[in-house]
C-alpha cells in the first residue's frame, strides 16, 4: 500500500539543469535488490557507493560534496544512461517519506515541493500516476524481500 502527500501534481517537468539536480542529494534511500541491480551494471563493489548499514530494509547512497556520487560534473546521472536508476529516484517527483511496519507495509510517499519542476510541463495523466504506483509497490516488495532474506539467516 502507498500513502501519498496531499499535495497532488498536475504537472511535471525535470529541470534538473535548471535547477542544479537539487534531487540528486547524498543519502537517498535505496533497496539491497536495488544496490545488486547497480553493482551489476557498474561493476563497482556495493561498499563503493552504499551505506552498507540497513535501516529496516534500506539502504543510502553514498555522496560527494553533498550530492549523490552518481552525479557527473555535467549534472547528468550515470545510472540513467545504465537503466539502473533507484526506485527512490524513479518515482521522482515523489520523495520517500518513511514506512510504516504494521501487518502491511505501507510506503509514505510526500510531494518534493522543492523541485522547480512541479507545476511545469504537460499535464500528469492515469499513466503517471500507475507508474509511480508500481515502482512504489516494487519497492515495498524489495523491502519485504530482503527482511524476509535477513530473518532466515539469523541464528
Amino acid at each position: 500500500m502507498i500513502i501519498y502527500s496531499p499535495r497532488k501534481v498536475e504537472r511535471f517537468s525535470c529541470v534538473y539543469r535548471e535547477c542544479g539536480a537539487k534531487c540528486c542529494v547524498e543519502g537517498r534511500v535505496i533497496t539491497a535488490q536495488g544496490i545488486r541491480r547497480i553493482s551489476k551494471a557498474t561493476g563497482k563493489a556495493p561498499e563503493e557507493f552504499a551505506v552498507l548499514k540497513p535501516e529496516r530494509g534500506l539502504f543510502r547512497l553514498r555522496g560527494r560534496a553533498g550530492k549523490c556520487i552518481f552525479l557527473r560534473e555535467d549534472l547528468s546521472c550515470e545510472l540513467h544512461e545504465l537503466g539502473v536508476k533507484p526506485l527512490s529516484c524513479r518515482m521522482y517527483p515523489f520523495l520517500f517519506d518513511g514506512i510504516i511496519y504494521a501487518d502491511e507495509l505501507v510506503l509514505r510517499l510526500r510531494c518534493a515541493d522543492e523541485c522547480p519542476g512541479i507545476g511545469r510541463g504537460d499535464a500528469l495523466g492515469e499513466d503517471f500516476e500507475l507508474r509511480i504506483e508500481a515502482l512504489g509497490n516494487q519497492f515495498v516488495r524489495e523491502i519485504k524481500d530482503y527482511l524476509k532474506e535477513s530473518a532466515e539467516h539469523e541464528p
